[in-house]
């Protein structure tokens, strides 16, 4: 009896640790796949995000170098400056 105690036991060790191993490489498989597609996502909007970035800077610098009138500002979004 002693016998078949030890052999279930060793038995529900051994599924326990490969349950655990599957679980783990599960995990590790799903990180993988889902850094894949952040990665292959990133590479495909990449050069849109630059070339947005670009042009926004681009921008912004234009405005920064003409002089804005507060008034005019004001006038534009409808608001008064009291």
């Amino acid at each position: 009896m002693k016998k078949v105690k030890v052999w279930t036991a060793d038995v529900l060790v051994a599924i326990v640790l490969v349950t655990g191993f599957g679980f783990s490489l599960m995990a590790i498989g799903g990180a993988l796949v889902l850094g894949l597609m952040i990665a292959v996502a990133m590479s495909l909007a990449g050069p849109h995000l630059l070339a947005e970035a670009e042009r926004r800077a681009s921008d912004l610098r234009a405005q920064g170098a003409r002089r804005v009138d507060p008034e005019a500002v004001y006038e534009d979004h409808g608001h008064s400056p009291a």
